[in-house]
């Protein structure tokens, strides 16, 4: 009697299905990698636009770059629908996974199973590095038996670990088992040492100057702030910014106030309401021309790692300011905005009052282009990536000190 046939399992999936594949039909036909080209992984559980937050536009920016300059990029991110597989316009192979939810009546969010999802394809990837930007995506990478950089994404101050143990135990696990380990900001790299006792290198995220194109002209006439965040995160601290805004219309009655991003104010009174224009997420291509629109840009978030709005708002030449937490400081010097001097709404109110005063300097856009460029894709942190990417695959020790 002959045995019957085992079904074929496809390296990718880990199951005897083949995943649906989206794309054109020669995806799979791609040219092959330059020999010098790294070949990476970058596992997050959300993709650029699906999700629309600062994660996601790093791993987004971040595929293109690697794909564009000739290396062999892997996407391994997650979908409530079917696996596929497709490349993107740039060369990256995206490959989604279906999220796991079981784990949802243990109290476990799908970030924190991502690994489970994410494992047989790293499994099969011939990546050289894994870069991922999860706790539990950084465990499956050392579990696939891939060289792995795992970067915090948030501001590790002892405040902001986890509470329960499951995700503490996975972001510590991550940390200390990663091959290499980074962080979005020098402050968020000290409170990592402080907390964990391991030195991560710095890898920011960057900036497409060409995408944010500059308004050279000072901003004159009535000004406008704009909070470009989420107010459903009460991360960002949106009342704060209303508050500090009322203050401001008492110095500046004719100041008007735009709303980029999800969520509301809710209820205003009548006065401050007709000078608070919510303007919603918009599409991608829509948003560097609120920042060319605007007077000042403001973030006031809490235990904010980086601050992406604020380096888009400068390459678009439009001055910023932010309040004294985690990296945000970092990015702002005197020349292109101000840094509130600690967060309360009165000292807020002051650095955008200052502000609305330096962007009618007709030198401040100008010198807001010159130090958006700090954080060019192209010309500093793609380069920067490539280098740590490279002391990972080459097992050399001097990692952290690359920044």
């Amino acid at each position: 009697m002959r045995r019957p046939r085992r079904a074929r399992v496809h390296p990718s999936c880990g199951t005897g299905r083949r995943p649906h594949r989206s794309g054109h039909h020669g995806a799979r036909l791609a040219p092959p990698p330059d020999p010098a080209s790294v070949r990476i992984a970058l596992v997050h559980p959300y993709p650029w636009p699906e999700v629309r937050r600062g994660a996601e536009r790093y791993l987004e920016d971040l595929s293109a770059y690697l794909a564009g300059h000739g290396h062999e990029v892997t996407v391994v991110t997650g979908t409530h629908g079917r696996p596929t597989e497709e490349r993107t316009a740039s060369g990256a192979l995206v490959v989604r996974r279906r999220l796991v939810r079981r784990g949802e009546r243990f109290g476990l969010s799908e970030v924190e199973t991502f690994g489970v999802a994410a494992l047989a394809p790293l499994r099969a990837t011939g990546a050289d590095v894994v870069h991922a930007l999860v706790p539990s995506a950084a465990l499956a990478g050392r579990l696939a038996g891939r060289r792995t950089l795992y970067t915090v994404l948030g501001h590790p101050s002892p405040e902001q670990l986890p509470e329960r143990v499951v995700p503490r135990r996975l972001l510590l696990g991550a940390v200390r088992r990663a091959t290499a380990v980074a962080t979005l900001s020098r402050a968020s790299a000290e409170a990592l040492e402080a907390v964990v006792g391991r030195r991560p290198v710095v890898l920011t995220p960057g900036v497409r100057l060409e995408q944010f194109p500059p308004e050279l002209a000072p901003r004159t006439g009535p000004p406008t702030v704009l909070l470009s965040a989420s107010l459903k995160d009460p991360r960002k601290r949106g009342p704060l910014v209303l508050d500090a805004f009322a203050r401001l219309r008492r110095r500046r009655p004719d100041v008007r106030l735009v709303l980029s991003g999800e969520g509301g104010p809710g209820a205003l009174d009548g006065d401050l309401a007709s000078a608070v224009e919510v303007a919603g997420t918009g599409s991608p291509e829509e948003v560097p021309g609120r920042y060319r629109a605007a007077t000042v840009t403001v973030l006031a978030s809490a235990h904010e790692a980086f601050g992406l709005a604020l380096v888009e708002s400068l390459a678009s030449g439009t001055p910023v300011v932010c309040t004294p937490d985690g990296g945000m400081p970092e990015i702002v010097d005197p020349t292109v905005g101000t840094v509130a001097r600690h967060s309360s709404a009165e000292a807020l109110c002051d650095a955008l009052d200052d502000a609305i005063d330096l962007a009618a300097d007709p030198a401040t856009p100008a010198r807001c282009v010159e130090r958006a460029r700090r954080w060019d894709w192209g010309t500093a942190v793609g380069p920067a990536h490539v280098e740590v990417y490279e002391a990972v695959r080459t097992g050399r020790r001097e990692i952290a000190a690359l920044s």
